[in-house]
Formats: structure tokens, C-alpha cells, sequence
């Protein structure tokens, strides 16, 4: 039998173009808007099953809101706070998504993690309409 392959089953790219600040979203809003989307997009016959099964939630610090931690906070959004036993937010820097990817690979090929969500974003347009927001 060969073995178990870290495979990238689902991907998605949330964009807020609006330009209205009723309609402005945060980054945590796009981020699990992008979550949801990438568990769709895994062509799953049960998307709900795949998301109580993320045990790792890795996040590229964002640049434009403050967060404590924001992969708790995403980690509560999906439902799978108590059960996911890595959260980690990374510093800035333009190598993080590729390394954050690497490193969930990594995990999962031993064995210590089985469905990892690597994901950030930002809302420079949200932010720019009124500087309060950020």
C-alpha cells in the first residue's frame, strides 16, 4: 500500500471590490468566506464532515486589522474550536503563505495533523473607508 500524500482538495479567493462602506468587510469575514468556499470547492459528498474534521489552522498575520489571534477566532467561526489542536499566526512577510502550505504538508505526511487550512487575506479597501475601522 503507498503512502499517505498530503494533497491541496480545495481552494477559494474571496474579493470585496465594493465600494461602499456598508458593504465593507473585515479580513476575518473574507477569510471564512474564502474557508467555506475551498470546503465546496473540494467536491466533497459532505462538506460539513471534511470541516469538523480541520485540526490545523494556520494564518498569515494581516496587515490592516489587529487581531489576537485570529485563527481562534476563524477556528470559532467554522464550529471547530475546541477540536483543532494547532493554531498559529504567523509574522508578516510576502514567504509566509508558502512556508505556512510547507509546513501543514509537513504535518500532515506525519501524521500529527489530517485536514489543514492555510489561508489569509486583507481588506485595504475596507479600511481605507474610514480609518476608524482599522
Amino acid at each position: 500500500m503507498a503512502p499517505e500524500v498530503p494533497i491541496i482538495v480545495g481552494v477559494a479567493d474571496i474579493k470585496n471590490r465594493s465600494n461602499s462602506l456598508t458593504s465593507a468587510k473585515e479580513p476575518a469575514i473574507l477569510i471564512h468566506e474564502a474557508i467555506l468556499a475551498a470546503l465546496l470547492d473540494t467536491s466533497s459528498s459532505d462538506p460539513e464532515k471534511l470541516k469538523s474534521s480541520i485540526d490545523s489552522i494556520d494564518v498569515v498575520r494581516t496587515w490592516t486589522w489587529p487581531y489576537p489571534d485570529l485563527p481562534g477566532l476563524l477556528a470559532q467561526k467554522l464550529g471547530v474550536g475546541e477540536r483543532v489542536k494547532r493554531r498559529f499566526y504567523s509574522e508578516h512577510g510576502g514567504d509566509k503563505p508558502g512556508r505556512l502550505l510547507d509546513g501543514a504538508a509537513r504535518r500532515i505526511a506525519r501524521g500529527e495533523c489530517g485536514v489543514a487550512v492555510v489561508a489569509g487575506g486583507e481588506a485595504l479597501a475596507s479600511c481605507e473607508f474610514d480609518v476608524r475601522l482599522c
